[in-house]
């Protein structure tokens, strides 16, 4: 499959069915499922949505897809509709076309998605990869959001150099190189060997995103008028987190910019301050 995300046709069925397994776990009871037509492919999404209940848009990271959202859907449930999408070129159930993210095809993709949802305004909950597609959409339809939540989100300050090289180059490793990227990658989080096992499988059959996030201009981020939070751990070995809290700071005094103590990438401890800060922004 040259050319493909997957780096076989057998790795993408072998993905396929561990992700459709999570999605009939016990967790996944409840939950409505779905495929909308986009200008740019389909879209799966994950639902839990009642009617009178706000939306709520949630976009996990890379090398991911929206079972990362399962344990944190009834959380959200309680006062939104929430949205869970598969971003394209993702190991999920989307489109697989991986979209150049110096175009415009990201932002037409996510204005398509919802769209297509019947969703004319919403808030937005991003995870890393996420966080950045989030923040793209925001920037160019500041109108379109409600509030604005961001894990570990890129776009605000220049990736640390060389963790792409060093990730791809632990996953020549084989077991001992995925060790040493999830310790870089969590730090001293403590992941479910179930999520450590998933993570290795998509690893093993699945090839990363290699294009650098794009950085948004002063100008774009001063687009933000929206309720806006961010969380970002001080040990990120993939992001400038301080420089991004200074400079939201900077250009948006209204933004709750919260650079955590000895946190890496993976933010998993801060879903009940999110609800909060979305449910005090409902519109």
């Amino acid at each position: 499959m040259r050319g493909s995300v997957y780096r076989s046709a057998e790795g993408r069925e072998i993905i396929r069915k561990a992700y459709l397994g999570h999605l009939a776990s016990g967790m996944a009871a409840g939950l409505a499922r779905k495929t909308v037509d986009t200008p740019l492919g389909t879209t799966f999404v994950v639902e839990k949505s009642a009617p009178g209940k706000p939306p709520l848009v949630l976009l996990h990271g890379s090398v991911s897809n929206s079972a990362s959202w399962l344990g944190v859907i009834p959380l959200y449930a309680r006062n939104f509709s929430v949205y869970c999408l598969d971003i394209p070129g993702e190991p999920g159930l989307s489109t697989p076309e991986r979209f150049p993210l110096s175009s415009d095809a990201p932002e037409r993709w996510l204005r398509g998605a919802l769209d297509a949802l019947g969703l004319e305004r919403a808030a937005f909950l991003g995870m890393s990869l996420g966080g950045w597609y989030a923040l793209n959409f925001a920037v160019h339809n500041p109108g379109r959001v409600s509030a604005l939540s961001l894990i570990s989100a890129g776009g605000m300050a220049p990736q640390k150099a060389g963790f792409l090289f060093k990730a791809l180059f632990f996953l020549m490793l084989g077991n001992h190189g995925q060790a040493m990227l999830n310790k870089a990658i969590y730090h001293k989080t403590v992941m479910p060997q179930e999520i450590l096992e998933y993570q290795a499988l998509v690893s093993k059959h699945f090839r990363p995103l290699s294009e650098p996030l794009p950085l948004f201009s002063d100008a774009e981020l001063s687009r933000l008028t929206m309720p806006l939070q961010y969380f970002g751990g001080d040990k990120d070995a993939l992001l400038n987190t301080r420089r991004s809290v200074v400079r939201l700071k900077r250009l948006l005094p209204q933004a709750e910019a919260f650079l955590l103590k000895d946190t890496g990438h993976a933010v998993v401890d801060r879903f009940a301050d999110i609800a909060e800060f979305l449910i005090r922004h409902r519109p």
